[in-house]
C-alpha cells in the first residue's frame, strides 16, 4: 500500500498504541506471527518519521506461558514516562480472565515486561453488594497523564452492561480504583477502545459499542475533573457526586462499516491524531491500519475529523470509486456498488484512495466513511 501499513506476514489485527517518542512515530498493533488469521496475540511494531512511510521492527510483546497463554497480550495504550516508552495491555490472568499487565523501553525496540504484573486487577463490581465477583470483562487500558498524576480507563462489561472504569495511580504501578465512568446497557455487553483526551478547551470521551452498527465509533464532548465527566449534553448536572447524572449525547463522525477499534495520541505538534483498524470479513479478512486523521472542532465547535497534513495531499475530489446520483452516494467496484448512503444534496467530498481502500471525508470532515473496495 502507497500510504498504509500492512504488515509482512501474519495476521494484522487492531492497532493498540500510538505514541510518539524521540522524534519518531510508534505504532503497535495485534499480530499472530504464525497465521495469517486470529491466534496467539503479540504486539507488532512499526515507525515512522512522517506518518506516511513505516518500517516494521522487530515484534514488542510476546505472550507469556504462565498467564498470556490463553488469549496473548490484547489490546492497550502507550505513554511516555521518565524518558521510557510504557505500553499497557491487556493480559490473562489465572482466576481472571482479563487484566491489565505493563512493560516499558528505554530505546522503544526492546521492551522488559514490568516484574509485578498484571499490574490491575478486575475490581469488584458494584452489583456484587460486597460479595467476591468482579467485572466480566476487563480490556483495552488506555492510560494519560493528569494533573502531575497517571489516570486509566478501561472498557469493561458486567451483567450485560458495557462500563468505563476509571482508575488513579502516581507511579503507573499502583493504580486506585475511582469508579465507573460510564455504565449503559445501550453499548452492549462491554465498552472497548475507551479513551478520554482534552481537545482545546474541552474533554472528549471515545470509545467503541457493540451496538449502534453500522457505525460503532462514538464521541461525546464535556468536562473531566480527574473523577468523573460532566457531559455537555447535561449543562444543568450538578459536578459533585460519582458519575453522570445522565446519557451522553453521543456523536457518530466515522460511519463507515470496516474501521474499528481506534487509537489516538497528540504529537509534538498538539494534534489529536487518530487512527483504526480497517478490516473488511466482506472479503475474507483484508486489513491495514487507517490513514492518520486530526481530530479538531470547527467554527460552529462540531467535532470534525481529515486527513493528518502530511496525508491531506493523497485526496481527490473526484473518485473511480465514488460518485452522486438519485439522493444517494455510492462506492462501487468493477460495476457492483459496496455501499451507499442517501444525501439530500451533493456533499463535497475529499477521498483519500489507496491498494483496495477508500476513505471518504465528507463536508469538511463532518462524516468519514472508511472501507475496501476489493
Amino acid at each position: 500500500m502507497n500510504y498504509h501499513f500492512r504488515n509482512r506476514s501474519g495476521w494484522l489485527g487492531n492497532p493498540c498504541a500510538i505514541a510518539q517518542f524521540r522524534g519518531k512515530y510508534h505504532a503497535f498493533f495485534q499480530h499472530n506471527p504464525h497465521s495469517e488469521r486470529f491466534g496467539s496475540m503479540h504486539w507488532g511494531h512499526c515507525v515512522s518519521s512522517d506518518l506516511i512511510m513505516w518500517e516494521e521492527m522487530p515484534t514488542a510483546l510476546s505472550p507469556d506461558c504462565d498467564y498470556e497463554d490463553l488469549l496473548g497480550c490484547m489490546s492497550g495504550s502507550a505513554i511516555v514516562a521518565d524518558g521510557k516508552l510504557w505500553l499497557f495491555y491487556t493480559s490473562v490472568s489465572r482466576g481472571y480472565s482479563e487484566t491489565v499487565s505493563a512493560a516499558y523501553s528505554d530505546d522503544a525496540v526492546n521492551f522488559t515486561k514490568y516484574p509485578g504484573n498484571p499490574v490491575l486487577y478486575p475490581p469488584a463490581t458494584v452489583s456484587c453488594a460486597g460479595n467476591e465477583c468482579h467485572y466480566s470483562k476487563f480490556r483495552d487500558p488506555y492510560v494519560f497523564a493528569f494533573e502531575g498524576e497517571y489516570r486509566m480507563l478501561v472498557g469493561a462489561g458486567d451483567s450485560n452492561v458495557a462500563k468505563v472504569l476509571l482508575f488513579r495511580s502516581g507511579n503507573l504501578t499502583d493504580w486506585e480504583f475511582l469508579g465507573e465512568l460510564i455504565s449503559d446497557a445501550g453499548l452492549g455487553s462491554v465498552a472497548e477502545s475507551p479513551a478520554i483526551f482534552r481537545l482545546e478547551d474541552r474533554w472528549v470521551l471515545m470509545l467503541q459499542s457493540e451496538r449502534h452498527l453500522p457505525s460503532r465509533i462514538l464521541f461525546a464532548t464535556g468536562y473531566f475533573d480527574g473523577t468523573k465527566m460532566r457531559f455537555d449534553s447535561e449543562p444543568e448536572c450538578s459536578r459533585n457526586g460519582a458519575g453522570s447524572c445522565s446519557d451522553p449525547d453521543y456523536k457518530v463522525i466515522e460511519t463507515g462499516e470496516e474501521f474499528l477499534k481506534p487509537v489516538s495520541f497528540e504529537d509534538s505538534l498538539g494534534r489529536r491524531l487518530i487512527t483504526g483498524w480497517l478490516y473488511s470479513s466482506r472479503l475474507g479478512g483484508s486489513s491495514a491500519m487507517a490513514c492518520f486523521r486530526e481530530l479538531s472542532f470547527d467554527l460552529d465547535n462540531l467535532l470534525i475529523m481529515l486527513p493528518a497534513d502530511e496525508i491531506i495531499g493523497f485526496g481527490v475530489d473526484e473518485s473511480r470509486f465514488v460518485s452522486y446520483s438519485d439522493g444517494r452516494l455510492r462506492v462501487s467496484y468493477e460495476g457492483r456498488t459496496v455501499f451507499s448512503e442517501a444525501f439530500a444534496y451533493e456533499p463535497q467530498l475529499t477521498v483519500l484512495e489507496d491498494v483496495g481502500t477508500v476513505e471518504i471525508f465528507i463536508n469538511g470532515g463532518h462524516e468519514v466513511i472508511s472501507l475496501f473496495v476489493c
